[in-house]
């Protein structure tokens, strides 16, 4: 099954939120190869920046900061795949009525655009109006709980 990971979902894991077990479950599949992984580009971004601001946050500076970040970010690579989306993709995104956040917006059309099966978020609600017969938007529990 291919997966698509909001970006929330992997900041789940990295600082075992409410969630954390789900996503560590979801996690130890995808190891296993029981399904494939995917986030956007965009994704690696904020994911950089917030564990850059994490590490400084715990007094973690320059060059460790560097090398933890790379530990941290290699270590997700390692388990899913990045996956960009086309200039059309986003203008729809920008402009999809149904979306109140655009970063919402651009991460369903990259999981649509990619034709994922299932796409990942803790704020399911902000999906609420989207077509869940192109792509089912679960929680990491509702995954668990529901699909495996």
């Amino acid at each position: 099954m291919k997966l698509f990971l909001d970006t929330n979902v992997i900041l789940e894991y990295l600082e075992a939120r409410s969630e954390y077990l789900y996503v560590k479950h979801i996690f130890d599949d995808i190891e296993d190869g029981k399904h494939e992984a995917y986030i956007s580009t965009g994704s690696v971004y904020t994911l950089t920046y917030l564990i850059l601001s994490a590490l400084k946050r715990n007094r973690i500076y320059r060059p460790e900061q560097i090398i933890e970040s790379r530990k941290i970010l290699n270590n997700i690579m390692h388990l899913i795949h990045v996956i960009d989306l086309k200039h059309e993709s986003i203008v729809s995104a920008i402009n999809d009525e149904h979306f109140t956040d655009l970063e919402d917006s651009y991460q369903y059309r990259c999981a649509l655009e990619h034709k994922c099966d299932v796409l990942i978020t803790i704020n399911t609600k902000d999906y609420k109006d989207t077509n869940n017969n192109a792509i089912h938007v679960l929680s990491p529990r509702q995954f668990v709980e529901n699909i495996l």
